[in-house]
Formats: C-alpha cells, sequence, structure tokens
C-alpha cells in the first residue's frame, strides 16, 4: 500500500487469481476423491470458481453437488466477497479520486497550439472573448487559463460570463503562473501564445504594483527557461512600471509588454483633439470590427507604388508597408514604390476579404488640389479629477499642441505628493500654461464659476478605485451635471456649445447609459487594454503598428473636415474619390464619418471604415475623412 495505488490494483489482481487457482485445484482434487456427477469435466470446475469468486449467488449451483464441493463452494464465496469488494471499492475510490483531481484543476493540459492565460483578473473574460471571435473561423482552438483560484470557482464564473463558446474550448487549471511544475501542466512549450496578467491594478499603490510586477517577471523567467527546450511562443505581459518593462523586453524578443496607462493616456488624448475617433479605435481594436493585416501577392508589387495600389484593394485600405528589415512605412507618399518582398500593411474586416486585384476597382474623379490648410490651434483642455494617469496626459498634451496652449485641473482633493507632480510638470512643460483647481465637482456653484464652455475639450477620468462600478456610478452622475449646465446654457444665450466630453469609462455595460448623457467620445478602458493583449498575443508584429500610432511622430488617426479637400459642398463622391483627395495632400483615407449618423448605433456612430471603392455618399460640410496623417493641419 505504501507503493501507491498501481501496487495495490496489481496486488489484489495477484490474490484475485491465486485464490482462483487455489480453490480450482482444490474443486479438481476434490471431484477424485469424492466424485460428483452434476459436474461434467474441468471445464466446469474453474467455471463455478470463477462464478463462486465473483458472485455470492452462484453458490446456489452446488445445491445438488456433494459436502466437498459445498464446502469449497461456501469458502469461494467468502473469499470472493473479501477480494472482489475490496478491489470494487479500489478502482471506485481511484475514480472519484481522479474526478476530484479533475475538478480541482490538477491534471495535465494535452493541448498543443493553444493560447495560455496566466493570472485570473478582470481583463479575463473580455481577452477570451476576443479569442472566441478570432477562432469562429477555425473547427476547433482552445484557451486554457492557469490561476491560483479554485478551478470550479473560476469555471462558475466565465460559464456565467461567456455563455456560448462557439468552436473555442476554455480550459482552467489551479497552480502557480510563475511555477516551472504548472507551466508544464498547461504545456506552455507548446503554446501558440501566452498572456500574464498582472495581479495588480493601475489603481493599486506602489507596493501593490510593485509586488504585480515581480510576479510577472518571474512567470515571464519561467516561461523563457521552459522555452529553452521548444522555443519561446509568443508572450504578452503586462507591466506597471518603466524599470521592469525594460527588463522584460531583455528577456527574450518573443515578450511583448503593455503598459496601460501609458496606452489610456495617450488615447484619451487623441480622442480629445479629435471628435469620433474614440469610435474609430474601437473598431480597429480587437478581432470584432475590422484589423490591421500583412500581406503581400505572390507575383510582387509589378512596379506600382503606393497611390496605384490604393485602388488595386477593393474591400481593404493600405496604410503602408513593412519591410525586410522590419521597418514600418505609414502613409508614404503616393509615388512610393515597394520593393517585391515587402508587406503591405492593410486593414480589412477579414484576410478573406483581401484580394490584390490586376486592375484597378475603381476609377476616381479628377479634382483640382486645394491649398486649405489648419492652423495649429492654441488648446484650452480641462481634466476633471486626478488618477495615476494624470501625469501621462499632461505630458502627452504637451507633445500636441500649440504653445500657450491651456490646461486645467479640476481636483476634489490635492494633497502634497499631487501638488508636488502638477509642480514638476509645470517646470518641465513652460511652454504650456497649467493650472489647477480644488472643488467639489457635484457643486452646481462650481460649474457656474467654472464655465466649462470656453474649453475645447473636458476629460473625465475615472477614479483609481478597486469597485469599477462605483467609479462609473460617480462618472455618470458627473456627466449628468454637465448636460444640465450646457443644456441651462444654450437656453439662455442661444448658441450651443462647442465643447467636446470625454469619458473614461471602466464596464461596457455602461456604454449606452453615458451615450444618454450626450457624450460623443468614451473609451472603455478595460476592455480597450484587453482587445489589444488578445490581439497582439495573435499577431505580435501589431503591436509596433501600434505604438508608430500613438507617438505623436510619424502618422497619426484623424478626422478632417471633408472642407479641406473639395471646394464645393454637399455634393456626391465614391470612397474611390475620397482616397484619392486624400493622396493629393500626402493622406491615406481608410473611412468617412457622417456627421448626421453620429447618435445612431446601428451605423456605427456615422463611422464608415473601407467601404467598397465604388459607394457614393453624400456628403456636408459637417463629414469628415479618416485619414492618415502627420498632423492635423
Amino acid at each position: 500500500m505504501s507503493k501507491g495505488g498501481a501496487s495495490i490494483f496489481i496486488a489484489l489482481i495477484t490474490l484475485f487469481l491465486t485464490a482462483f487457482v487455489l480453490l480450482s485445484v482444490l474443486r479438481i482434487l476434490g471431484s477424485f476423491l469424492l466424485p460428483d456427477e452434476s459436474i461434467q469435466g474441468n471445464s466446469e470446475f474453474l467455471w463455478r470458481v470463477f462464478l463462486q469468486i465473483s458472485d455470492a449467488g452462484a453458490v446456489a449451483e452446488d445445491g445438488e453437488s456433494n459436502w466437498i464441493n459445498k464446502t469449497i463452494g461456501i469458502s469461494t464465496v467468502f473469499l470472493g466477497l473479501i477480494l472482489f469488494s475490496s478491489l470494487v471499492a479500489f478502482i471506485t475510490n481511484q475514480f472519484d479520486q481522479k474526478i476530484q483531481e479533475l475538478r480541482k484543476g490538477k491534471s495535465d493540459v494535452l493541448e498543443s497550439g493553444h493560447t495560455i492565460i496566466l493570472g485570473f483578473g478582470i481583463r479575463v473574460v473580455e481577452i477570451i472573448r476576443e479569442l472566441i471571435e478570432a477562432n469562429s473561423s477555425e473547427s476547433r482552438a482552445v484557451v486554457a487559463v492557469l490561476s491560483e483560484k479554485d478551478k470550479e470557482e473560476m469555471d462558475d464564473y466565465l460559464m456565467d460570463a461567456l455563455g456560448d463558446t462557439n468552436t473555442t474550448k476554455v480550459i482552467t487549471r489551479s497552480g502557480t503562473p510563475s511555477s516551472l511544475h504548472s507551466l508544464r501542466k498547461v504545456n506552455a512549450g507548446l503554446a501558440k501564445s501566452v498572456l500574464v496578467l498582472n495581479p495588480s491594478g493601475s489603481e493599486d499603490s506602489l507596493e501593490s504594483r510593485t509586488i504585480g510586477d515581480a510576479k510577472v517577471l518571474k512567470s515571464l523567467m519561467a516561461l523563457v527557461a521552459l522555452g529553452e527546450q521548444s522555443g519561446v511562443p509568443p508572450i504578452v505581459a503586462e507591466l506597471h512600471l518603466p524599470e521592469n518593462r525594460k527588463i522584460a523586453v531583455s528577456l527574450s524578443p518573443h515578450i511583448c509588454v503593455m503598459d496601460e496607462r501609458g496606452i489610456l493616456s495617450k488615447l484619451l488624448v487623441q480622442t480629445s483633439r479629435t471628435s469620433g475617433l474614440a469610435v474609430v479605435y474601437s473598431n480597429l481594436v480587437g478581432f470584432e470590427g475590422d484589423e490591421v493585416y500583412l500581406y503581400k501577392p505572390k507575383n510582387g508589387w509589378e512596379n506600382l507604388n503606393f497611390g496605384e495600389i490604393s485602388f488595386r484593394f477593393d474591400e481593404s485600405v493600405p496604410w503602408g508597408f513593412k519591410k525586410s528589415n522590419g521597418e514600418l512605412v505609414l502613409n508614404p507618399p503616393s509615388n512610393y514604390q515597394p520593393a517585391d518582398e515587402e508587406e503591405a500593411i492593410l486593414l480589412a474586416s477579414d484576410d478573406s476579404k483581401i484580394k490584390f486585384s490586376a486592375k484597378p476597382v475603381a476609377t476616381p474623379r479628377s479634382f483640382t488640389k486645394t491649398e486649405k490648410v489648419r492652423t495649429t490651434p492654441v488648446d484650452k483642455q480641462l481634466i476633471i479629477g486626478w488618477s495615476s494617469k494624470s501625469p501621462l496626459i499632461v505630458e502627452e498634451y504637451a507633445k500636441f499642441v500649440a504653445s500657450g496652449s491651456t490646461i486645467d485641473l479640476l481636483l476634489k482633493q490635492a494633497d502634497d505628493e499631487i501638488k508636488n507632480e502638477i509642480s514638476k510638470l509645470k517646470k518641465k512643460y513652460p511652454e504650456i500654461v497649467l493650472r489647477s483647481f480644488q472643488a467639489d465637482f457635484f457643486q452646481e456653484s462650481v460649474l457656474e464659476k467654472l464655465t466649462p464652455e470656453i474649453y475645447d475639450s473636458v476629460i473625465f477620468l475615472a477614479e483609481d478605485r478597486d469597485n469599477i462600478e462605483e467609479v462609473d456610478a460617480q462618472t455618470i452622475s458627473l456627466l449628468l451635471r454637465f448636460r444640465q449646465y450646457f443644456k441651462r446654457y444654450s437656453e439662455k444665450s442661444g448658441a450651443k456649445a462647442s465643447t467636446q466630453l470625454i469619458t473614461e469609462i471602466m464596464n461596457s455595460e455602461n456604454t449606452e447609459i453615458v451615450l444618454e448623457t450626450g457624450v460623443k467620445d468614451f473609451l472603455i478602458s478595460n476592455q480597450f487594454v484587453s482587445k489589444m493583449m488578445a490581439q497582439v498575443s495573435q499577431e505580435p508584429s501589431i503591436m509596433q503598428i501600434y505604438e508608430n500610432l500613438f507617438s505623436p511622430e510619424g502618422s497619426e488617426i484623424y478626422l478632417k473636415p471633408l472642407s479641406l479637400y473639395v471646394n464645393q459642398l454637399p455634393q456626391e463622391l465614391s470612397f474611390a474619390d475620397c482616397v484619392s483627395l486624400a493622396l493629393q495632400r500626402g493622406e491615406t483615407c481608410f473611412g468617412i464619418r457622417i456627421a448626421s449618423e453620429e447618435k445612431d448605433e446601428e451605423k456605427g456612430y456615422g463611422v464608415h471604415l473601407i467601404p467598397p471603392k465604388s459607394q457614393t455618399f453624400k456628403f456636408t460640410e459637417n463629414d469628415s475623412l479618416i485619414v492618415l496623417a502627420d498632423d492635423q493641419t
């Protein structure tokens, strides 16, 4: 018994067979001493012994036998009860232990080519939803979740949150994400990709974030050590501190690090400066909507330049090219001629939509290039609330806005740490007027004194708290107060305020409520980062493209009024015309925004990405082109 289950099973089988042989021999010997006419042949003796040792009811067959056979039959039954019952009890116990082991998530994952998620936080559901969407075209896919949580708890939560997982099988296992034993258990060495979630959130204390980063780094070390045998799979990790991100990247070229606060800060700044951009980004990030693909035709680019290549794709739009050395060329000049080995960076709803036509799919009209430009405005921005992203948002504004722009911070309370941070920012960016005010947001008199209609945009920051429902409830309450204020302002002045409201919300289920407050641009922070992590895990090269788009250097996404491109509006234009007009200005058009549809959810809030080149639209002065451009002028 001390040797374990296998030894016990062998011992019971051995005893069973020994008893069967011994009792069979006794039966045969007894037949020589006292013959039994009811039994014909030695094979009948063996059959009766087997039946009696395995079934007590079989002793009735010795009813007409002599006393020797009856005595041996009774002995066989008693011995069989002991041995057979022990064997059945052992098998039942082992089966029950195996079931309990499976329930606790202790068994090995036998899959390969699967996606592994290490950790179990608020991002898990959003990430798995994206992976389910990404795997919808596959006949079978697997996502394995390894966490220190109880397996049954994880299974119940995911079953309730996910519902139907289509062709994707979700497996959960309990274990330590940084343990080599646990990683081998989920077969991490043969995984398609691995996502490492940080156990601490950006709203946690510095000490908590430091501990969370340390756990992630340990998991990365374990994955790299495990990959020495089978190779390191693409890894996407979430780290808070910049020094830890540098360490992680140095461990392996296969590791991609996500900075939640940095990404969200850049997006909040860009969306505050361009109305409608939040909807565009929500369409681009993740697998639902439009995605970025890399494509290279079999016969090369046929000596075509970028302007000509733009009209060889109908249901996709080229953004630029990726050279063989990994360098990206986004929004190249119209006369840029790619080498045959260069891959096109394409935006498409699915890879099945990417088709390189031998001839132009549409021919645009000829337009006279307009000389209209937009001057870089002197912005006046208002940021309400303070979070760990606030300093990063101010730094991002400083990279984009013109000298003399104003950034006002309205704070509920400001401790010494916040005051010191603001003081550092003022010294770092003297060309910007940075002011801070302390007041209770929810007092009516505060809004009257603040006069929010004088600002170009107002950003409502979500507070750093664990309970995301409380955070969203407070944000929505504040938005309602601003809506009432602007309503009163419009009634008094007879003019509509042009101030753009941008808010950060945590839970995607609150989207419809936020829209009711009159906010056109909102960022679902948790969902956005989760979608990006899922997308990068399946195609790591996408991260390089996102970093380029979020950077002030190079080209970014802008929504520019159509009046910059044509002299006469309203008029009807095809999407091919729009692409041609953008190319004249050194820009890449990949969509349009119809202002009259900006509140219509079914029409994507007026945003139409990569429509067919031949599709026509009736444009007015309020409509815009969605372009990649070097700046907003």
